[in-house]
């Protein structure tokens, strides 16, 4: 029941609050309505409220309607209220008519194009009625096409407030239609005068001191020059208006030493101006500006910044803080398991250092088996001597007999024939512990390795963690505009760039309205962030879709491929593997050890393992450490293979080609053949092994050959030549023509024959 009863104060409570919100925003079109009514121009009246009812619909257009008949009414004369409520009776008639056909496209233009003739027509008619003139004439025409522009900003506006759209996530299309619908505001309320004091002079002294404050110059002066622009146009003196500026932008330099000098700064010029000019209108300017320097220094400091820091970097400082405890965490995890592996090395040695020679140890188990008791032992044992020849005779693989020892020792030894079978069975069984010891050694080493690889890939995920992406909190702004006009439900819209240029839109919606044409939504996607995207993938998540848009690539390849095993066997000891990334295409090729099935699983192997990490995000160093590793445990017999990796970015155009044991590359820059053949060391043999790199950059219709060892059995000359002569070539029939050529070339002696080509392509 407590539940219950619970659950139902907090629906009427939510049921307060949304009726408190809607008599809010009634009252605020009203009074715009009303204020919009009166707004001039170089004495010239302009019916703007009729540009606000035509971005209204509903119950917020019939506010706008009697706000504005009630400001017609008692603010304006008989002829200019003719002038503004003809052509809002024709507006309100052309938004009806729009909702009842339900015509949403071209809507603003469409009401734009009406508010103009509307108004154009009521003025024109009306001067003809009293004073016909050019002049008045374009007059009317200028004030039509103010009212007609006023549709756009005044819909920005309303969209913003319907959609509660929070400051934090407006672009600049949406500020600058607020600024715009602020500043004909100012222009409706400026004639207001109390005791010579304007209303509006004093909250647009205020709003400069903020925006100084919050943007520093750059906002103080925009900010000063807007409304000494608006303060001009309404009546005041144009001096005067000027000093608004100059104080913007003198309060804005001023800013950084805080809120007291800032308004201090401001106030000043604003009474340096006024005794200038010594009229009584400078006095109040002067006025005005001080009692707004004394309400913005009562703002509270830590309010301010924080909504400074808040729309310069929304939520970035939140992310920072996050990313930073990960990066620590991740950084501490690596530095343990650094520890592990020096900690495991350090006992290794401790146990080598330890451990006797092999030779020592099977000539202290003899003399304590058969020895021991003699009591000649002390005379007739010298290891030196005797025991060094039996020694190294069992070295060699061979067994010793009485006989091995000298004539002397069987004279005065008792025992001979037990020493002789002491030793073969003691070095054997010391053979066997040696060889299992080594094994140890050897798998310690390779933990070392893989626990090596394990920090090393750590401390880089702790790396990317803050610099592998820039979020683009301007360009999420833009796009939840653009889907919110299209009437999507907007949860999260988050971008990203990486350093490498690519660039992830990802937009999770509650769905995907019907008639939604999603390339047209990637056009104007790609239109407002000036960024080329590809059309979205979609996903279905917890409560709606995803979708998730990628920056398209400036360049594109052409891939093509031919293998050929040795005696056309079914499996052949070369394998490779071709795949792109977000931003990344990448080529990996391995030549597995001899030929045949072996040769197949190492090389498969080698790809597959390393071209899984690269797609996980692990780097190439990591990757190749991990590979190198597992191919060493695969098995006890000797595996081999080499790696051969080109990486190339999409978005530059810049390749690395990274060689382990692999056979000579070769591309193509303007025309030219050049080839890559840097030393380096298959996988399987070392414990520690590295890449051989080369940098290079490729462009449109440069091209990319690699190839296994096999297509050089008989050198590299005529490789060159046939791809010095290729002229834009179809990428698979060029690789099959190489393959030909090379099998010829070779005869029937022929290895595993692989090559690969890719063609670059700009977009």
């Amino acid at each position: 029941m407590e539940t219950i009863k619970s659950a139902s104060q907090k629906q009427l409570t939510d049921n307060l609050v949304e009726k408190g919100e809607k008599v809010l925003s009634l009252a605020l079109y009203f009074m715009s309505g009303f204020i919009l009514s009166g707004a001039g121009l170089f004495s010239v009246r302009i019916p703007l409220c009729t540009g606000l009812a035509a971005a209204c619909t509903g119950t917020d257009l019939l506010a706008v309607c009697a706000g504005s008949i009630t400001g017609c009414f008692l603010r304006v004369t008989p002829e200019n209220s003719l002038g503004c409520l003809i052509p809002l009776a024709g507006t309100v008639g052309m938004v009806f008519t729009l909702e009842k056909l339900h015509l949403q496209i071209k809507r603003t233009s469409i009401l734009c194009a009406a508010v103009f003739l509307f108004s154009f027509a009521a003025s024109t008619v009306l001067m003809f009625a009293y004073e016909p003139s050019l002049n008045s004439l374009m007059l009317n025409l200028c004030s039509a096409s103010l009212c007609a522009g006023s549709v756009t900003f005044y819909t920005g506006t309303v969209g913003c407030i319907k959609k509660k759209r929070s400051i934090y996530l407006l672009d600049n299309h949406s500020l600058i239609c607020i600024m715009m619908s602020l500043c004909t505001l100012f222009l409706g309320s400026s004639e207001v005068s109390i005791l010579g004091f304007r209303p509006a002079r004093l909250f647009g002294s205020f709003v400069i001191l903020t925006a100084a404050y919050l943007f520093s110059q750059a906002g103080g002066s925009i900010a000063g020059v807007s409304i000494g622009t608006c303060v001009a146009v309404s009546g005041t003196s144009v001096a005067l208006s000027l000093c608004y500026g100059i104080c913007g932008l003198a309060s804005g330099i001023f800013s950084k030493y805080g809120q007291l000098v800032c308004a201090l700064v401001f106030s000043g010029i604003a009474g340096v101006s006024a005794l200038i000019d010594g009229s009584a209108e400078g006095i109040s300017v002067f006025a005005e500006a001080a009692v707004a320097s004394l309400i913005f220094t009562a703002v509270p400091r830590k309010f301010l910044i924080g909504i400074r820091s808040d729309i310069a970097r929304p939520q970035e400082r939140r992310v920072a803080s996050e990313y930073s405890e990960a990066k620590e965490r991740i950084l501490e995890a690596s530095r343990a398991i650094g520890s592990v592996s020096r900690c495991v090395r350090s006992v290794s040695d401790g146990i080598d250092a330890l451990t006797p020679a092999n030779d020592v140890i099977v000539c202290m188990r003899v003399k304590e088996r058969v020895c021991a008791e003699c009591q000649r032992k002390d005379s007739l044992c010298p290891e030196s001597g005797e025991f060094a020849d039996i020694i190294e005779k069992l070295s060699r693989g061979e067994s010793v007999a009485a006989e091995d020892f000298s004539v002397n020792f069987n004279l005065n030894c008792p025992n001979v024939s037990k020493l002789a079978d002491s030793f073969n069975r003691i070095y054997s069984g010391r053979n066997a512990v040696s060889a299992l010891q080594a094994g140890a050694a050897r798998n310690r080493e390779l933990a070392c390795n893989q626990f090596d690889a394990t920090a090393k890939l750590l401390k880089e995920l702790s790396e990317d963690v803050e610099n592998d992406a820039t979020a683009l909190h301007s360009k999420e702004r833009i796009a939840l505009r653009v889907l919110s006009d299209r009437d999507f439900e907007v949860k999260s819209v988050k971008c990203a760039q990486s350093v490498s240029g690519a660039l992830q839109l990802k937009c999770t919606v509650g769905d995907i309205p019907a008639g939604t044409s999603l390339t047209r939504l990637t056009a104007a996607l790609s239109s407002e962030l000036e960024i080329e995207l590809n059309p979205p993938k979609i996903t279905t998540v917890a409560g709606g879709k995803e979708l998730v848009f990628l920056r398209k690539e400036i360049f594109d390849f052409r891939f093509g491929s031919a293998s050929a095993s040795l005696g056309n066997r079914k499996l052949c000891g070369d394998y490779f593997e071709c795949f792109r990334t977000e931003s990344k295409a990448y080529i990996i090729m391995s030549d597995g050890m001899g030929t045949g099935g072996r040769a197949a699983i190492d090389s498969a192997m080698t790809v597959e393992l390393f071209s899984r990490l690269i797609r996980a995000g692990i780097s190439l160093d990591t990757a190749l450490g991990i590979t190198n590793t597992a191919l060493t445990v695969k098995s006890d017999d000797e595996s081999l293979s080499t790696l051969d990796v080109a990486e190339i970015d999409l978005f530059s155009g810049e390749a690395q080609i990274l060689k382990a044991g692999a056979a000579p590359s070769f591309y193509t820059v303007s025309g030219r053949v050049r080839i890559v053949e840097p030393p380096s060391t298959p996988l399987g043999i070392l414990s520690n092994i590295g890449f051989s790199r080369y940098s290079l950059k490729l462009r449109g219709g440069d091209m990319l050959v690699m190839v296994s060892d096999g297509m050089l059995g008989s050198g590299s000359n005529w490789l060159r030549d046939e791809i010095k002569a290729a002229r834009n070539p179809d990428a698979r029939e060029f690789s099959e023509l190489l393959l030909g050529t090379a099998q010829r070339k070779c005869g029937k002696k022929y290895d595993d024959m692989t090559v690969v080509t890719l063609i670059m392509e700009e977009r």
